[in-house]
């Protein structure tokens, strides 16, 4: 981010990244999405919305979101240096009222941590390959309510009004929408005739725990710098969940094949006890 970029996401929560995607990757990513959501909008018909599961297994472009080199500066300033993936949502939000609640925090039921003087706790990127129009479902946002206390009263705000206190992105085709996700926002109504379709990928501190939809199973062949084996939790060194840093590496490491046979053991068990709620 720059500067006008990191004074915003401070004090607004929030920041749109215009063409932070290579058109070259949002082509393969549009063709992906598309063929993912056909085999499996059968079975989610009538649904208000729909997550395609495990989206980093099924092409690999979704796997070169996770690091876009573009993104990872803003990142690394939102978060911090021991960044790691957390979870992935690759949703489609047909025509329809909204399916999210009205101006809400996803951290509201997180305890053990003041939210509002943690700005860099937890935040998403929501990638957009795919033009918006204003009324087709856009992200919007009451900027600086981040800072307020867990306890504060919920603000009746008429999202379909016109009140000053509403941002509202509308993103176009390789744009990203980066956030705390403790600054209350909404998903407004999809009252166009197409459905919005987003790539949704949440990143917090390498110390909590992920979701198993934040590593793909091919991770071995996947995670091939330093960076990636961070993102995807994947433990290198004898440091402690507290020690992890990235630094800037991008080359590839050596590691040996017992060490990669003892990481697939490893999350194996992981996936095998893991319970993920969707």
């Amino acid at each position: 981010m720059n500067v006008d970029q990191q004074i915003q996401f401070e004090n607004q929560g929030f920041v749109h990244l215009p063409g932070v995607i290579d058109p070259g990757l949002v082509s393969r990513v549009k063709r992906a999405f598309d063929a993912a959501a056909e085999r499996y909008a059968g079975s989610a018909e009538g649904q208000a919305y729909f997550d395609i599961p495990e989206i980093l297994d099924a092409d690999d472009s979704f796997v070169d979101l996770v690091d876009l080199p573009t993104v990872i500066p803003a990142l690394v300033s939102a978060v911090g240096p021991d960044l790691q993936l957390n979870h992935t949502h690759a949703r489609v939000f047909p025509p329809g009222r909204t399916f999210t609640a009205p101006w809400h925090s996803d951290l509201a039921d997180v305890i053990g941590i003041d939210l509002a003087h943690s700005p860099h706790f937890f935040v998403k990127v929501h990638f957009y390959f795919e033009d918006l129009t204003r009324d087709q479902g856009c992200l919007a946002f009451l900027p600086g309510t981040h800072r307020l206390p867990q306890a504060h009263p919920r603000p009746q705000i008429d999202p379909a009004g016109d009140s000053p206190a509403i941002a509202k992105i509308v993103p176009k085709a390789g744009d990203a929408v980066l956030f705390n996700t403790h600054v209350l926002h909404m998903a407004l109504d999809n009252t166009s005739s197409r459905p919005r379709k987003s790539l949704i990928y949440a990143y917090s501190h390498y110390w909590l725990k992920n979701y198993a939809n934040a590593v793909p199973r091919d991770v071995d062949r996947l995670a091939t710098t330093p960076l990636r084996r961070q993102l995807f939790g994947l433990e290198d060194g004898a440091g402690s969940y507290f020690d992890q840093r990235y630094d800037g590496r991008l080359e590839a490491p050596a590691y040996s094949s017992f060490r990669l046979a003892g990481g697939r053991i490893l999350r194996h068990l992981r996936r095998s006890t893991a319970a993920v709620r969707h």
